[in-house]
């Protein structure tokens, strides 16, 4: 659920973190998910179906896209004002995406070509990425290579990197370690694009290894700090027919919320990964490559 607090500004939830208010209603939960999944969709693949335009930064008009969602689904989404897609940028776990003098764009995770300007200081001197275990010995050869997106997604631990290759590999992914300080001091461009993604060309084979015990031991590490057991893969929600949620409030009091200001602050299409079972993070796997 999102929420506005009045002192502390958005947060997804019950109360706001800060003071404890409950602020003012937004969006349901299957509300938030719902205009996720669509604004991913502008962001990152397909501007032109809803009629929008986007610079070579990837940024689009925050008001003429909330217009066009609106044509598109009448009233599924009548009641929908820039400032939800503000709270959405602003509260998202994952920081991917950014909203810019009344302009917003994905951050990462585009299949169409732009000239993206990203930070590209404070890159970890190690990142992951997540692969399937018949893909191993090549990508050891060969180097990683964008596939359906237009750059390679790095992560920023072992666990971010496994999470990820779950919900997009399936069951027990390989996790190969980079070796992100090699490459920048080879000329290699690394972006940040979200909280834990980074973005990057491509990475030549001298610079991937396997992960090692230490990596599993910071995972580890991570998950008893979190007090959550290991995530499996996700259970997909339908995308258009979110579940309703229980004693949600009505958006009739939220007309005067278009004058609330757009700001700058970054915030990153993954859905969430699902928790459940197993306790062990599976260990390195050995590459004849």
């Amino acid at each position: 659920m999102l929420r506005i607090c009045h002192d502390h500004g958005f947060f997804r939830g019950e109360e706001c973190p800060v003071c404890g208010d409950e602020g003012k209603f937004l969006m349901s939960s299957p509300e938030l998910e719902s205009l996720g999944r669509i604004m991913a969709g502008i962001l990152r693949h397909f501007p032109d179906r809803f009629g929008l335009e986007m610079d070579e930064e990837g940024f689009v008009d925050i008001y003429k896209m909330v217009s066009a969602i609106k044509r598109k689904r009448g009233d599924k989404m009548r009641w929908l004002r820039p400032t939800h897609v503000i709270g959405l940028v602003e509260t998202d776990p994952k920081g991917r995406y950014q909203a810019e003098d009344n302009h917003v764009r994905a951050t990462y995770g585009h299949s169409i070509e732009l000239s993206m300007s990203l930070p590209t200081d404070n890159i970890p001197d190690r990142l992951f990425f997540p692969a399937r275990p018949d893909e191993v010995e090549e990508l050891m050869r060969t180097g990683l290579h964008p596939d359906d997106r237009t750059m390679v997604h790095l992560s920023k631990t072992y666990l971010d990197a496994y999470e990820a290759g779950i919900h997009r590999e399936g069951p027990d992914p390989v996790v190969l370690r980079i070796d992100a300080e090699g490459a920048l001091n080879n000329g290699i461009i690394i972006q940040r694009a979200g909280k834990t993604v980074f973005t990057v060309e491509e990475i030549p084979p001298d610079f991937l290894g396997m992960s090692d015990d230490g990596d599993i031991e910071s995972a580890k590490k991570e998950l008893d700090e979190r007090g959550s057991p290991y995530p499996t893969r996700p259970v997909k929600a339908p995308v258009d027919a979110p579940a309703p949620e229980e004693n949600a409030p009505e958006h009739e009091d939220i007309d005067d919320l278009d004058e609330a200001p757009i700001n700058g602050d970054e915030g990153d299409e993954d859905e969430d990964e699902g928790d459940d079972g197993g306790d062990d993070i599976p260990g390195p796997v050995e590459s004849d490559g």
